[in-house]
């Protein structure tokens, strides 16, 4: 749509009768901004409309030199309720605009009006200096209004983040490429041993140094893809046990589309690991001896077949059956029992190899795996060892048992 010639020199008039064709250039200029980019053109346009017909009610309203003085400074009289340049800074807060962007954007709608009135009015604009300078006051106006909103939004918003981040036990902070701490919640601060307000600017080298290198590894990767890291580290806890972190890193995109910093968090697992590993040891090992159990044995049985196959190296396996047991559990109880069970399980793992499987697959029966066997009678050997070792009297309280 082409601008309408204005013959008396009204930007006013020109605004309201070109409102679609100042629209087009506006967003032309606004897709500019990197913010704006993925935005439709309803969002795009929001409170722009409005903002225009307050623009041009003000180029008609009849000013004093002091107010034009005051508005060309952003200082004029507050209305009863929200412009709609506080508005529209209102909403590019919730659109993640930065206060450069939201600026930009009211640059973008100046240049669009000055460029199609010129275009409508090349013969007269020499004589235009007043109705310019009246036009460029309003914009400011606007401008001053649109900033101070949402400098006021930010705010807010920004408390609401820090109190929800801070409430967390987890830690949350955002760090520069350079590992200079941007921003740490309440729950790093204690971590570290610093007052919230005294971590940012430290740098993590000398926070934490015994995280140096892995940290350093993972800030350069992410900052160098652009791609998120999700990993797990551990570290000892204030009482000198281990805890374990889950932790994702973030990147941060400035307005150039490259990484300036990235936000992390990290959640202590250390109970979930517990828990993880309790589960592990309960489907795998024996609780009584803390051998492996048969679903384990068999895991490593075929392993153990594989890498033979793989290298030509022979396995053995042995087979071990307590005889006499049961008359142990009838005379003594279960509670003997399960203590003869238990040395049986050390005296076998006493004459193996640490390469070599021990595991209880029964009641009282265990299995012996021996991997690259290069002769017969070292296995010989060992199976008599592990007679010669069970024939021995097994001392339980006062009485000794048999087996």
């Amino acid at each position: 749509m082409e601008p309408k010639p204005e013959a008396d020199l009204s930007l006013a008039a020109f605004i309201d009768g070109n409102e679609e064709a100042i629209f087009k250039r506006w967003e032309r200029f606004a897709r500019g901004i990197p913010a704006a980019r993925h935005l439709d053109h309803s969002a795009l346009r929001d409170h722009a409309a409005g903002m225009l017909a307050t623009i041009a009610a003000d180029l008609r309203a009849a000013q004093t030199p002091l107010e034009q003085s005051e508005k060309s400074k952003g200082r004029a009289p507050r209305l009863v309720g929200s412009t709609q340049a506080e508005l529209h800074g209102a909403e590019r807060v919730g659109l993640g605009f930065s206060v450069n962007d939201a600026i930009a954007e009211f640059r973008a709608l100046r240049a669009s009006v000055l460029q199609l009135w010129g275009e409508a009015n090349k013969a007269a604009l020499s004589s235009a200096g007043e109705k310019l300078t009246r036009f460029n006051e309003a914009v400011d106006q606007a401008l001053a209004d649109s900033v101070a909103r949402f400098a006021i939004e930010k705010d807010e918003y920004t408390r609401r983040l820090d109190t929800l981040l801070s409430s967390s036990p987890d830690l949350h902070y955002i760090v520069g490429v350079d590992g200079r701490l941007l921003y740490a919640n309440h729950a790093l601060s204690n971590l570290l041993g610093i007052p919230q307000h005294l971590v940012p600017g430290r740098n993590i080298d000398d926070l934490c140094p015994e995280l140096v290198p892995r940290f350093r590894r993972d800030l350069r990767q992410v900052t160098e893809t652009g791609e998120p890291l999700r990993a797990e580290m551990r570290r000892p806890g204030s009482d000198g046990a281990e805890v374990t972190y889950r932790y994702v890193f973030l990147p941060v995109l400035g307005d150039d589309g490259r990484v300036d910093s990235v936000s992390g968090t990290a959640r202590n697992i250390s109970e979930i690991k517990a828990y993880e590993e309790k589960i592990h040891r309960n489907a795998y090992y024996d609780s009584l001896t803390g051998l492996p159990n048969r679903a384990l044995f068999q895991d490593r049985l075929e392993q153990n077949v594989k890498h033979a196959a793989r290298t030509g190296h022979a396995l053995a396996l042995i087979f071990i059956d307590l005889d006499g047991f049961k008359e142990v559990n009838d005379r003594s109880g279960h509670a003997a029992g399960d203590e003869l069970l238990k040395e049986c399980a050390r005296r076998i793992g006493g004459c193996v190899r640490g390469t070599d499987t021990v595991a209880r697959i029964g009641g009282d029966e265990f299995t012996v795996i021996l991997s690259e066997v290069n002769d017969i009678l070292h296995v010989e050997i060992l199976a008599k060892s592990i007679l010669d070792e069970l024939a021995k009297p097994f001392v339980i309280g006062a009485a000794s048992y048999y087996v």
